[in-house]
């Protein structure tokens, strides 16, 4: 595989592991397979579900090499799953070691919100236009709704050579007053029509470029793993709701169930509660990465539950 050339996207069921946070918050581990690798991104089928934005570490299991990227948005599902287009953070990530011929100019689209209708044009990455493809639509960041929003192609051709936003006012036709010709005093060759031609608008990064730029801190707090009596101190690399992840000296085997705490304080009053160890990845430097699952019942620590 190393060196090869292909033509992005690259229809490729290549092995692959992706390590993150579900739908609901919960930590997983899944092995699958790719459906179209590109330049600076993948499509993955999932079992499970992922919000849009979402980071998860996608690691190809034959290298080993393994990169962190983003949710771009969902371009299918069946009884397999989902296939999920995942752009990579590091734009020079290239987990399997292809070679893409030189990049073709980016195909431009407009883009209506669904909840404020603000319009926008965008120039779509690889991965974008894969997904767009499909669905005709994209989820991304609306400043004016202040959330991730559903944006949708608009062929209308009033805004299509100007984005306009739902809180623009708009004159009432009803009330414009006719253009008044001036009289013509006299004779001579009739005076030429101007036309009025509004400017294009100046494209907006696309989705996956706003990402890259305004990439979020990863949130990183101090964590305690405690297995047979003994007390581990950890710094967590990532947290939701439905658990952590965190990277040490000390191995924790598959299936191992311990207790945490997160945040920890070693002279405070800290809350553990009953965790499993869903995955371990031994690093380059010797340490081991380790991803931690709540377990659905917290208030006991009984390792029989």
């Amino acid at each position: 595989m190393a060196n090869s050339i292909a033509a992005p996207p690259a229809k490729l069921q290549l092995p692959v592991e992706v390590i993150g946070a579900d739908l609901y918050g919960q930590q997983f581990f899944e092995r699958t397979q790719t459906v179209t690798i590109h330049r600076n991104g993948v499509s993955i089928l999932l079992e499970n579900r992922l919000g849009p934005d979402t980071e998860v570490i996608v690691r190809n299991t034959e290298t080993n090499d393994e990169a962190i990227a983003f949710v771009v948005g969902q371009i299918s599902q069946d009884g397999a799953g989902h296939v999920y287009g995942l752009a990579f953070i590091d734009t020079s990530a290239n987990l399997w070691r292809l070679q893409f011929p030189a990049a073709e100019p980016q195909k431009m689209v407009q883009l209506i919100c669904n909840g404020c209708h603000s319009v926008c044009a965008i120039s779509l990455t690889d991965i974008e236009l894969e997904i767009f493809e499909a669905s005709r639509e994209l989820t991304r960041s609306c400043d004016t709704c202040n959330s991730f929003m559903v944006w949708k192609e608009t062929g209308s051709k009033a805004v299509r050579n100007k984005p306009v936003k739902s809180t623009e006012q708009i004159t009432d036709p009803k009330v414009i007053e006719p253009r008044v010709a001036a009289p013509v005093t006299s004779p001579g060759p009739p005076p030429v029509p101007t036309t009025v031609v509004s400017p294009a608008p100046s494209p907006v990064a696309s989705p996956v470029e706003e990402r890259r730029k305004n990439r979020r801190a990863g949130m990183k707090m101090t964590a305690c793993i405690r297995f047979s009596g003994l007390e581990f101190v950890a710094t967590c690399e990532d947290i939701s709701k439905g658990g952590f992840r965190f990277t040490g000296a000390k191995e924790f085997p598959k299936g191992t169930r311990v207790d945490t705490a997160v945040p920890y304080a070693k002279s405070g009053t800290n809350i553990f509660v009953p965790s499993s160890i869903i995955y371990c990845h031994k690093m380059p430097d010797g340490q081991f990465r380790h991803g931690v699952s709540y377990t659905k019942n917290r208030r006991s620590s009984n390792w029989d539950q």
